[in-house]
Order: structure tokens, then C-alpha cells, then sequence
């Protein structure tokens, strides 16, 4: 039977989610340890299906894009690509890096899951529709890897990590990239995969901070979701196979475009995780090979959850500046807290968050770092920078016109917008960078009524939600 777990989905304050079962559990292996061929001058691993090799299984080691999100990842590995041998073991020379940081990450696709085939059948073959994956970071950095366990366990790991800069209806695994602009954000989620699981055990978890703990049950539950697949001789969807069970229940869209690879699958899982779930729970053997899982999960989540360390008390607003730092405003205590991407209480700010002037409602970061946090209590607006000092106190005018403040976003040129949710206002005020008022008073009409959050879009306009 399923073991019991717990499901939500956490998004602030103590949990930062990867994409898409949340709680926390306790800390299992939940993959068998297994020889590694000897060290050779390039990258060496294993490739499982849960507990038995995959032979005949053919990699690409990829370079993941620059050209957007979801754009073409580039192939490293010339043809013919390297296979797996009987006991799943594989090694090859590593490439030249087109550049030291690039993120680069290793796919196997097809090959035979023996044990799983000869069970099904008395005899092997391959399953076109198995793809496996490890997230390994910088290229400059593989020739110092360990050993590789490539298994279900790292492929949700990966993919959980880097589905927002997967795209695809097939072969999703060709398509990770980001904007040149955002290779930092890249980088943490490569790293972030690596907390989830080892990839030199192919176990949960992997190097995750001190503190923090990953959610181990939901990542064996979508594990084993993917496995009933990996361990089969593959299918279409619609028919009577695992395969075709998942493929049918993870489209990449609610009205079609269906999987026919694992690694899509799991991606349309990732980016769309409460639907379907009833559906996928059910490809889960009665005997799970990774274990323990989430009973009747109500969304495929997964998230690292940090603990209440840093001063959060009542957490309301999260914002994360361009150095990956997470900045969390806290409305039991009236501060702001700031943590590095690892978790941990980022570096020379106070362990115990900053003191605002009142409780926070909104916050928005600028192009310097700088936090920019609403007072709705005092009709203020503040600047913190970077140690936890407020540097900047915005009071109101009848120029500015607050009144209630809360949603507060920054536009390309530093101009600080925020909404008015006082009963009536149904304004949006303006204020520059260096705190004086944008224009003779507060912005109304165009439809503003009762408006509660507020974004910019490429042109510099301020778009207001839910007026009405």
C-alpha cells in the first residue's frame, strides 16, 4: 500500500518551490546503491529504471540555450552517440566547453529495461519512449563529477527545476534554455535539481543546505509515476500500457498535443500539477520502488522548505532580486527578511529580519537591489538596501496621494508604482526613484476601481488587476 504523506502546495516564506506534493517528510534512499565502472578521463555513470539497469540506452550531453526560454538547447556529443552497456554502465570523454559556465545536462533515451520487460513479457526489448536525465551544472565544472546515477529520481529532480525553461510538445529535453539576461536564474536551477537529489547516488536528497529539507515523498511519488513507463516496453497514447496511461493523462495542453517520451511527460506534469492527478496516483504500483509517497496527492508540488529561520513571522509578500536573493516582508513582526538562493539569511543582513516602520504590504525590487516595501497603516513607502537598512521614507502628499497603499511595482526607469486600497480610493500613486511625486497627484480613471495589484509591461505602462 501507499504510505501516508502530506500535500499542499507552499510558495512563500518557509518553502521555495521548485515548480508544480508539498509538506515535508522524512529523508529516505530510496534508490539501491550500484558498481560504477572505473574512472576513466570523462564523465562515468549507471542508468536505472528503478531498481534494474537500462542497457542500450543512447546519451547526449546538452548545452542548454541562450536563446530564450525554452529555446534549443545544443548537443555536445558527436555520432555515434555512446550507449549503455548490459549492466547500464557508460562512459565517454568529455567535450570542449563552448564557454566554462554554460549548464549542461545528460540524457538517455531508449534502451531496454531488462528486468522490467523480461517480467512482462519472458522476453527484452527497447522502449522508444524512455527518457531519463541528470541536471549537471557548470561545464567547466564536469570533469571534477563523481560517478553518475541516472534514474527516475534525477529526472524529476531536473525537470521540476528547469521546467520553466523547458518548452515542447515532444522531446522537451532539446528545449532548455533561458533569455541571455537570465543565465544566473539558469544556474540556480541547475544547482537547485543537485539539493533535490544526488546525482552520484541517484537518492533523495541531494546537497541541500544545512536547515533545509526537501520533500522526499513527493518526489518518489512522481517517480514512481514515471517508472510504471520507464519499466515497459513503451506505447501510445490512449492504449491499454503504462505508457499510454501516462502519456493520455499529461498532454501538453487540456485539449491534446500528447507525450511520447517520459521527460515531456514529466514536464507537462511539472508546469501543469493539479490536473489530472487522480489519473496519474493511479499509475503507482501497490508496491512503489521508491518509497515513501504522498497518499492521494492533490497536486505534483515540490518544494524545499527552509524553516522559519531569518525572522519570518507571518510572511505576506516574496520578491527575489536579479542576484537570486529572496526578499520575504512579514506582517507579524513588521520587518522584511533576505536569504541567499541556498536558504540560508543572506550575507551581512540581520539574522532576525529589518525593522519597518509599520506592517509591510507590498514589496518590489529595483535595478540596484534595493527593496521598495508599502506601509498601507502609514501611507508610506520605504527603501532597504541590501544590509537592512532603511535608506528611503517615502511619506504621502497630496502630489503623491496614498491611501493604503499595498501592490507595489518598478518600472524600466526606476519609477515606484503602487496601488490605493483604501475603500473608495481607486487610484494608483507614482513616485521617482528619489522619492519625490511622479505627476500633481494620484492616477485615476481608465477604468481603476478598486484595484489590488499592479504590474509593468515592456513599454513602461503601469496595468493594474481586478479593477472593475
Amino acid at each position: 500500500m501507499k504510505s501516508a504523506g502530506v500535500n499542499g502546495i507552499l510558495l512563500l516564506a518557509s518553502t521555495i518551490a521548485l515548480v508544480g506534493c508539498g509538506g515535508s517528510s522524512p529523508l529516505v534512499e530510496t534508490a539501491p546503491s550500484q558498481p560504477i565502472v572505473a574512472a576513466v578521463a570523462g564523465l562515468q555513470g549507471v542508468a536505472f529504471g528503478g531498481q534494474q539497469p537500462v542497457t542500450g540506452m543512447s546519451l547526449q550531453l546538452y548545452d542548454a540555450g541562450s536563446g530564450g526560454y525554452g529555446s534549443a538547447a545544443t548537443g555536445l556529443l558527436a555520432t555515434p552517440l555512446p550507449m549503455t552497456d548490459s549492466n547500464g554502465n557508460f562512459h565517454f570523454t568529455i567535450p570542449a566547453c563552448p564557454h566554462p559556465s554554460d549548464q549542461i545536462y545528460l540524457v538517455g533515451t531508449g534502451g531496454d529495461p531488462v528486468a522490467g520487460n523480461a517480467s512482462n513479457s519472458g522476453s527484452t526489448a527497447a522502449n522508444p519512449n524512455l527518457a531519463l536525465m541528470i541536471a549537471l551544472g557548470n561545464c567547466s565544472g564536469l570533469g571534477s563529477l563523481p560517478g553518475l546515477h541516472m534514474n527516475e529520481l534525477t529526472t524529476v529532480a531536473a525537470v521540476w527545476a528547469l521546467a520553466p525553461f523547458m518548452s515542447g510538445s515532444t522531446n522537451a529535453y532539446q528545449n532548455i534554455g533561458t533569455s541571455s539576461t537570465n543565465a544566473p536564474g539558469l544556474q540556480m536551477a541547475f544547482a537547485a535539481a543537485q539539493e533535490v537529489t544526488n546525482i552520484s547516488t541517484g537518492t533523495v536528497p541531494g546537497a541541500a543546505p544545512s536547515g533545509a529539507t526537501v520533500e522526499t515523498n513527493e518526489v518518489n511519488t512522481v517517480a514512481d509515476v514515471l517508472e510504471a513507463c520507464i519499466n515497459s516496453k513503451g506505447g501510445t497514447e490512449g492504449d491499454s500500457s503504462p505508457c499510454g496511461g501516462l502519456f493520455a493523462a499529461a498532454p501538453s495542453t487540456s485539449g491534446g498535443n500528447y507525450p511520447t517520451d517520459t521527460i515531456t511527460a514529466a514536464m507537462n506534469i511539472a508546469q501543469n500539477p493539479a490536473r489530472s492527478v487522480g489519473t496519474l496516483d493511479a499509475l503507482i504500483s501497490n508496491t512503489p520502488t521508491f518509497n515513501p509517497v504522498v497518499s492521494g496527492p492533490t497536486a505534483f508540488t515540490i518544494a524545499i522548505n527552509y524553516g522559519t529561520t531569518g525572522g519570518l513571522n507571518a510572511p505576506t509578500a516574496l520578491a527575489t532580486d536579479q542576484s537570486g536573493n529572496i526578499w520575504v516582508t512579514n506582517s507579524g513582526a513588521s520587518t522584511v527578511s533576505l536569504f541567499a538562493n541556498s536558504g540560508a539569511v543572506a550575507s551581512g543582513f540581520p539574522s532576525s529580519g529589518a525593522t519597518l516602520a509599520g506592517t509591510p504590504g507590498g514589496i518590489a525590487i529595483d535595478l540596484s537591489g534595493n527593496a521598495w516595501i508599502s506601509i498601507p497603516g502609514n501611507n508610506s513607502v520605504v527603501k532597504v538596501n541590501s544590509s537592512g537598512s532603511v535608506v528611503t521614507t517615502v511619506s504621502n502628499s497630496s502630489s503623491i496621494g496614498m491611501n493604503s497603499p499595498t501592490s507595489i511595482a518598478i518600472d524600466g526607469g526606476g519609477n515606484i508604482w503602487v496601488v490605493n486600497s483604501a475603500s473608495g480610493a481607486n487610484s494608483v500613486s507614482a513616485i521617482t526613484s528619489s522619492g519625490s511625486a511622479l505627476g500633481t497627484s494620484a492616477f485615476t480613471g481608465g477604468g481603476i476601481s478598486a484595484p489590488v495589484a499592479i504590474a509593468i509591461n515592456g513599454n513602461a505602462n503601469a496595468s493594474c488587476s481586478d479593477c472593475h
